[in-house]
């Protein structure tokens, strides 16, 4: 049976962005129905006609973004189908670390258990303070097309 899904994200640098709109899209072509949700533009979020939220967020000087902690906290999931996925540079090299680093002790602490949780290469700095893009739209695609199984 196809899902509610809402597909919530908070990007500065954009692989989270990217990433949001591959998930949307793999979802969708599994038959869900998806709303995709940037929280800049989103000053009251309501999230009851969703079954299910799949959230993602980026990680800037080592934090998760304040905006996404803050979505985390506020927010009643816990009756949701939840999927969470986060566009790090260290992740680039090491996707579990940054896993292990950034989205598990945040998770831990709102006590929040995905269904599916993912680390994907996101920006690093480059020269002259440019963001060097190193997403993988592929591993999103893989990603989305497994949760997309789950939900059916």
């Amino acid at each position: 049976m196809p899902e509610s899904v809402a597909v919530v994200y908070f990007s500065k640098g954009g692989a989270a962005a990217r990433y949001a709109d591959v998930v949307a899209t793999e979802l969708e072509a599994a038959g869900h129905a998806v709303t995709t949700i940037d929280l800049r533009d989103a000053r009251r979020l309501a999230l009851e006609p969703y079954s299910t939220i799949v959230f993602g967020t980026g990680v800037r000087i080592g934090m998760v973004y304040w905006r996404a902690r803050r979505f985390l906290k506020r927010k009643e999931l816990s009756n949701k189908i939840f999927a969470v996925f986060l566009a790090s540079g260290i992740a680039v090299k090491d996707p579990d670390k940054a896993r292990r680093k950034f989205l598990e002790p945040l998770l831990a602490r709102r006590r929040l258990r995905p269904v599916m949780a993912v680390a994907f290469p996101g920006m690093l700095p480059g020269a002259g303070g440019k963001l060097e893009d190193k997403t993988d739209e592929e591993s999103a695609r893989v990603w989305a097309r497994e949760l997309a199984t789950r939900l059916s």
